[in-house]
C-alpha cells in the first residue's frame, strides 16, 4: 500500500525525465537515487541487475521488477508500463498521452487504496471509542453494585484490580489497536521535521510541580491537574512559532506547485524560463518570500540557473525543484516544448492534490472523533462516573471509592497520549513534533473537564 502511495512521485519524476528530452535510462536512475523509499530500492535493483549484466537492458530488468508485483499494485505496474511505452514511442504526441494516462493510472490507484483504508478504519476507532470509556465506566460506576444483596456471590473488585485494569490492560489494549492502525496506513510518514524530542522537554517540568503539589498535601488527582496541565500549556506557549512555521513552508509548497502551470502557460507564449519563474513565484502572497531569494540567486548564479533554482527551492519542495530543473533543461532546446511539458507537470500537481485533499476529507471525521473522545466524551463521562461512585458506594457498600479520582486522572493522561500517537498516524505526520503537539493540547481541556464533572454533587 505505501509502495502505492508512491507511484505519483514516481510517475512525475519519469514523466518530467522523459517528458524534457531525457532517457529513459536517466528517469530509472534518478528514482534508484532519489525516489521514496520503497520505490528506490525496487529501482535500484533494477539498476544493479542491468549493471551486472543480469538483464540486457535496464528497461527490461524495470520491467521484470514491476512484474513480480502482488495483483494489488497492478495500477503502480501498469502506469510504470506505460512510461516505458511513452518512451519508446516515435510520435511525441503520443509519447505524452501515455505520460498523461499513466499520470491518471497512478493517481486513480492512490484514490481507490484511500477509499478501501478509510473504510477499514471504522471498526478500530469505534472499538477505541467504546473500550476507552466504556470499560472504565463500568469499572468505575457498575461493578461496585456486585456487592448490592449479595450479586453474583461473594465477588468483589478491590482497588489492585481496578487499577490493574485501568491503568494497564486498556491503554495496552489500545496501543496494539493504535499500531496495527499505523502498521495499514499508506500514507503515514516521519513528517514531524527534526527536533521531535526538543519539543517534549518543557513536559519535564511537571516532575517538579508534581513534587511540589505532594509536598503541600495535595491528592494525587490534584496533582495531576496542577502538573501536567501547566507544563503542557508552556509546551504549547512554545511551538505555536514552530507551528507556524511549519504551516507557512506547507502553504509555500502548495503555491510553488500551482505556480507550475502559470510558468508553462507563459512560456507557451514565448517567455524566458528565468524571467517568467521569477515573476510566477514572486506574484503569490505565500511564496513572496522564496520569490525574493530566487531572484537574488538568479543574479549571482553567473549563468548556473539550474544551481540557483536547487538552492532556493529545495528546501521547501524537493518535488518541485526537481521538475523546474527538468522544465529549464527542456527549454535550453525548446520554449515552447518546456510550456508544455510544464502544463502537463502542472495537472499532475493539482491532481494530485486534489486527490490527497479528498482522502484527508475522509480521514478527518475519524479523527474528529478521536480527538473528542480524549478531550471531552471521555473526561466528561469519567467525571460523571466519580461524580456518581459516591451514592453509589454508599448503597453497595463498596470502599475503594477515593482512589478512583486519582486512577482516572492518571489514565486520562495515558489516553490523551495514546489518541495523540493515533490522529498523528491517521493524518500521516508521525513524527516526535506531531504527538507531542496534539498531546499538549488536548490534555489540559481534558482535565479541565474532568475536574468540573467530577466535582459536580449528587
Amino acid at each position: 500500500m505505501r509502495l502505492i502511495d508512491e507511484c505519483p512521485t514516481v510517475i512525475g519524476m519519469m514523466t518530467t525525465a522523459v517528458g524534457s528530452g531525457g532517457s529513459l535510462d536517466s528517469a530509472i536512475r534518478t528514482v534508484a537515487s532519489e525516489g521514496p523509499q520503497r520505490s528506490r530500492e525496487m529501482f535500484s535493483r533494477a539498476v544493479r541487475k542491468a549493471d551486472t549484466k543480469g538483464s540486457r537492458s535496464l528497461t527490461e530488468a524495470l520491467s521484470d521488477e514491476v512484474s513480480g508485483l502482488p495483483p494489488e499494485a497492478s495500477g503502480y505496474r501498469n502506469s510504470v508500463m506505460l512510461c516505458i511505452a511513452a518512451s519508446e514511442s516515435t510520435s511525441s504526441e503520443e509519447g505524452l498521452m501515455l505520460l498523461r494516462e499513466a499520470s491518471d493510472v497512478a493517481l486513480g490507484s492512490v484514490r481507490a487504496m484511500g477509499e478501501r483504508y478509510s473504510s477499514s478504519l471504522t471498526v478500530p476507532c469505534m472499538t477505541v471509542f467504546g473500550i476507552g470509556i466504556m470499560v472504565p465506566m463500568i469499572l468505575m460506576s457498575i461493578l461496585p453494585l456486585l456487592g448490592v444483596g449479595g450479586l453474583f456471590g461473594g465477588f468483589g473488585i478491590d482497588s489492585g484490580v481496578v487499577t490493574t485494569v485501568t491503568l494497564v490492560v486498556i491503554p495496552s489494549a489500545i496501543l496494539l489497536i493504535s499500531f496495527w492502525i499505523r502498521r495499514g496506513n499508506p500514507f503515514s510518514s516521519n513528517d514531524g521535521g527534526p527536533g521531535g524530542l526538543r519539543c517534549a522537554v518543557p513536559l519535564l517540568s511537571a516532575v517538579p510541580l508534581a513534587l511540589l503539589a505532594l509536598s503541600s498535601g495535595c491528592t494525587v488527582e490534584t496533582t495531576v491537574f496542577l502538573s501536567i496541565a501547566p507544563a503542557a500549556l508552556v509546551s504549547a506557549m512554545l511551538m505555536v512559532s514552530d507551528r507556524r512555521a511549519m504551516s507557512a513552508r506547507r502553504e509555500c509548497e502548495l503555491g510553488l506547485r500551482n505556480c507550475i502551470f502559470e510558468l508553462g502557460n507563459r512560456m507557451m507564449g514565448g517567455e524566458s524560463f528565468e524571467r517568467v519563474c521569477v515573476e510566477t513565484v514572486s506574484g503569490r502572497r505565500e511564496c513572496s518570500e522564496v520569490g525574493m531569494r530566487l531572484g537574488r540567486e538568479m543574479e549571482i548564479c553567473r549563468g548556473d540557473t539550474e544551481s540557483a533554482v536547487r538552492r532556493t527551492i529545495t528546501p521547501v519542495s524537493p518535488e518541485v525543484s526537481r521538475a523546474l530543473c527538468d522544465i529549464l533543461r527542456c527549454s535550453s532546446r525548446d520554449t515552447e516544448d518546456a510550456g508544455r511539458l510544464a502544463m502537463a507537470l502542472g495537472r499532475q500537481f493539482h491532481n494530485s492534490d486534489d486527490v490527497r485533499r479528498r482522502l484527508e476529507s475522509e480521514l478527518r471525521s475519524m479523527m474528529d472523533m478521536m480527538t473528542g473522545t480524549a478531550v471531552l466524551f471521555a473526561p466528561m463521562v469519567l467525571g460523571m462516573s466519580i461524580a456518581m461512585l459516591g451514592p453509589l458506594s454508599e448503597v453497595s457498600g463498596y470502599q475503594g471509592a477515593g482512589d478512583t479520582g486519582a486512577i482516572l486522572s492518571v489514565y486520562l493522561v495515558e489516553l490523551c497520549g495514546l489518541i495523540a500517537v493515533l490522529t498523528s498516524d491517521l493524518k500521516g505526520r508521525s513524527g516526535t513534533r506531531e504527538v507531542v503537539w496534539r498531546f499538549v493540547t488536548m490534555i489540559p481541556v481534558a482535565l479541565v473537564v474532568f475536574r468540573i464533572c467530577s466535582g459536580i454533587g449528587l
